[in-house]
């Protein structure tokens, strides 16, 4: 009684916390009748007066034993909180919510339900579940590779410190350190199940060796059969990474009733209260789908970017980042966001295969290009712009007329280059003479000019081709200046010698007619040369 007039007091207050928690009540557990009558009769109240109880295990029920009001009330100071009272549970109800509550039910949930709730929890929400030897729990927990004892056993410690005489209602003490048990060390265990089965997952609690499973059914209920299961066994357990999603399973829903936590040293509404934190920490589908169109958004930016500086292949990379993104937003939670959001991507993703395939027609444009085959490289030139065009990019367009106009700057350099040498070749071969070098320096202006196209053109063998050349001509100019200088000396040698002979036979027989003697003298002379003569015979 006192319990009941304190539960009175209590004034739940919604929480201004962002996590959204749904406690289902669509089949909410409900005492029989012929415990309701027991259960007045113990509190000596008169039959008339059961319509004013809850006699179900409810979240509304804060006056009630056996009610679950003093959790609810914890939950509110983290979270806002709804109960559902009817309908069949299904994805987009829950894809609104960050954690679901499923602590009474007394009917199986359908498969569709329990799909729906697995689903819940991969994109992001948290499943809260209490089982309970009253409930059929593994029709749920099943789904996540978690198995409740199937028989309706309670769990029983005769060692343990207990909070009445049941040796059913005692405190478990080994209890292993997690965001959900922080400041928990002890929890009022009342009716508890055993957790059998699990794959994965983090025990948090569990009670000690001396514990066993007691059968509710076998006549030596409270005390310890030799058939009967011997602990510890796992209360509490917590998975993460359940996709986006967590979740916690506890064996013993009673252990969450307000008669259990009005006891004083229970920490069993901190352990429901961090719990409720933990689940809520990824966000249900709700958050999850707004977080994931955050990040797409995000990366729509950023390969836009790239697709604007024309990094068609980073920006593909993105592109498909972003519709990815999208997409499992639009799973979790169906939105025009993540439409739109698909179909900019998809567009712009087509316009970077075609941006990626106009760049491999640039590229072996540029390879041509370097390659001096301009001819070739201008109708890669032409046919990569004709693709930029089609996706609007205007730079690479006005690269691509740019590169053209290069090309046939250098085919006509080339070009001219290429009959100017052939002048001068032609220069050259009519420029032999013997005494004239007009010829060879004709040529080899005409080369000097050809040289500097050419060097223009950046071709070094065709430079240093009119480099020989032009040395022939000077070669040839100087040959031709050589023999002339030669020709004119000896030719000056000659007329100097015949000037000088004919000065030197004037000179003699000048003074010959001058020594000429007189008759007789010349007769005197003559017998005299006569007279040598004889005398040397």
């Amino acid at each position: 009684m006192t319990m009941l007039l304190l539960a009175s007091t209590i004034t739940p207050t919604e929480s201004k916390k962002t996590i959204k928690v749904l406690v289902d009540e669509s089949r909410v557990y409900t005492l029989d009748k012929e415990l309701q009558e027991l259960i007045m009769e113990e509190l000596d109240f008169p039959s008339a007066l059961a319509s004013l109880f809850d006699w179900n295990y409810s979240f509304e029920g804060y006056l009630e034993p056996w009610g679950f009001g003093f959790a609810a009330a914890e939950i509110k100071q983290v979270a806002s909180m709804e109960i559902r009272k009817s309908g069949k549970l299904s994805y987009n109800v829950l894809r609104n919510y960050d954690v679901l509550i499923l602590a009474s039910f007394e009917k199986s949930y359908s498969p569709e339900e329990v799909e729906a709730v697995k689903k819940f929890v991969e994109n992001g929400g948290g499943l809260f579940m209490w089982a309970d030897a009253e409930y059929p729990n593994n029709n749920v927990s099943r789904e996540f590779d978690v198995l409740f004892c199937s028989e309706t056993v309670m769990i029983a410690d005769q060692n343990a410190k207990k909070y009445t005489a049941d040796n059913h209602q005692f405190y478990i003490t080994d209890i292993t350190s997690h965001p959900i048990t922080k400041n928990v060390d002890q929890i009022a265990l009342n009716g508890g199940i055993p957790i059998t089965t699990h794959e994965s997952g983090k025990v948090l609690a569990k009670t000690s060796s001396h514990s066993w499973a007691d059968r509710v059914d076998f006549k030596g209920f409270g005390s310890q059969d030799s058939n009967e299961d011997t602990g510890p066994f796992p209360i509490c357990l917590a998975i993460e990474n359940i996709g986006r999603g967590r979740a916690v399973f506890f064996g013993g829903a009673i252990s969450f009733w307000n008669a259990v936590l009005f006891e004083a040293d229970q920490q069993n509404l901190e352990l429901v209260r961090n719990a409720v934190e933990w689940l809520g920490e990824p966000g249900g589908p709700l958050k999850q789908h707004q977080a994931l169109n955050e990040e797409a958004a995000d990366l729509l930016q950023r390969a836009k970017t790239m697709y604007s500086k024309h990094l068609f292949s980073k920006a593909e990379e993105l592109f498909q980042s972003v519709i990815t993104a999208y997409e499992e937003s639009y799973q979790i939670y169906s939105n025009t966001e993540a439409e739109e959001g698909i179909k900019e991507a998809r567009n712009l993703l087509e316009k970077c295969t075609i941006g990626m395939k106009a760049d491999e027609i640039f590229d072996s444009a540029a390879e041509l290009y370097d390659s001096r085959k301009y001819e070739e490289a201008i109708e890669k030139y032409e046919e990569a712009k004709e693709l930029y065009k089609g996706i609007e990019c205007t730079e690479k367009v006005e690269e691509c007329t740019a590169k053209t106009e290069e090309s046939n700057h250098w085919i006509t350099l080339r070009d001219e280059a290429t009959a100017s040498l052939q002048k001068a070749e032609d220069a050259f071969v009519a420029a032999p003479s013997m005494f004239s070098t007009a010829g060879y320096q004709k040529a080899r202006t005409l080369f000097v000019e050809t040289k500097s196209k050419w060097e223009e053109y950046d071709d070094p063998e065709q430079i240093q081709a009119c480099r020989e050349k032009i040395s022939q001509c000077d070669e040839e100019i100087a040959r031709i200046k050589k023999n002339r200088t030669i020709i004119i000396l000896t030719a000056v040698l000659i007329a100097a010698g015949l000037i000088a002979y004919i000065g030197f036979t004037l000179k003699r027989r000048s003074k010959k007619e001058f020594l000429k003697p007189s008759g007789e003298a010349e007769n005197a002379v003559l017998k005299k040369e006569e007279s040598s003569t004889q005398n040397e015979t």
